[in-house]
């Protein structure tokens, strides 16, 4: 007994140092990934780290929980398609974005603004997704003149602090170290990918760039420590009331699935039934990640952008 109690171990152990090796290779090339795209700029609030890739009318990434520059170019890219300046930010707590003296969403408002103003940008597209929600609304509240159009992609528009759903305190208990979401990741894809709605049955039946997609949001979110300051931040993030949306003037698209488990229906309805005209786009399945639905989600944002010229 105590000869296979130590070859266990031994085959344990082994197996651990072979993982650990891959790890560390894996993370290294994922944490110079995220260095070598991005630039930091010093504002008189406290600095914001941002990346700008294409060429063509300006918008404003905006990513969710989990993410940072690169996730919301990911999304922005997916979701609007070719033919923009893409800027995307990293919120308070993310990457290489520092917490400030009060990372209120209204600070978190006027950073964008200061680095619009760097980058020489008037008027963007907004495009806020998933966590990134209350900063976008909150740009085309105080903002106006500077937002052609404001896009809501899944996103959360009330307070979460008190209704985190079960599946994110799994997602955020995970996200405590690099390893621990990367050993999941490699281990639990599937399960993983489910929560952000992307069950395996869809993600077979995807074409291979919407399947790249898929990876990439998950794989995207690698170094995890960096982010994760920036994930436990979101239950303090306090959004619009209603009433402060009801002023919000330009034009709104709101698309989110019903079946979102991440970030209910109720938050789209809730914009919707608060910012005038606003545009409500819902799709019956689809998860958060609403991956089978993009086609559909630019050809809604193309007609907002069309109509409001």
């Amino acid at each position: 007994m105590k000869k296979l109690i130590l070859l266990v171990c031994v085959l344990l152990l082994a197996v651990f140092s072979f993982l650990y090796i891959q790890f560390r290779g894996e993370i290294s090339t994922a944490r110079q990934r995220v260095l070598e795209d991005s630039e930091i700029f010093t504002t008189a609030l406290g600095d914001i780290e941002y990346a700008v890739e294409g060429e063509g009318p300006a918008a404003l990434l905006i990513h969710g929980a989990g993410g940072g520059y690169d996730q919301g170019m990911l999304i922005g890219k997916k979701a609007l398609g070719d033919g923009f300046q893409y800027i995307s930010v990293s919120r308070f707590g993310y990457l290489r974005s520092p917490f400030i003296e009060e990372s209120t969403v209204e600070n978190q408002a006027a950073l964008y603004a200061a680095l619009l103003d760097h980058l020489g940008v008037e008027e963007v597209v907004v495009l806020g997704a998933s966590a990134g929600g209350p900063s976008a609304l909150q740009f085309a509240h105080d903002y106006p003149e500077r937002t052609n159009v404001l896009v809501l992609l899944s996103a959360v528009s009330k307070y979460m602090g008190e209704e985190i759903p079960l599946s994110t305190r799994v997602i955020n208990t995970i996200q405590r170290s690099d390893f621990s979401y990367w050993l999941v990741l490699r281990t639990l894809r599937p399960q993983l990918s489910e929560m952000i709605g992307i069950p395996q049955n869809l993600y077979d039946n995807l074409n291979a760039e919407d399947k790249q997609y898929a990876d990439d949001m998950l794989d995207f979110m690698n170094p995890m420590s960096p982010r994760y300051p920036g994930n436990i931040h979101e239950a303090k993030i306090i959004p619009l009331s209603g009433e402060a949306m009801g002023n919000i003037s330009v034009p709104t698209i709101i698309i989110h699935a019903r079946d979102d488990a991440l970030v209910t229906i109720d938050h789209a309805e809730y914009v919707h039934e608060n910012i005038p005209d606003s545009e409500l786009v819902t799709f019956d399945t689809g998860g958060h990640a609403l991956i089978a639905e993009t086609e559909v989600i630019t050809e809604h944002i193309r007609e907002l952008l069309n109509n409001s010229h």
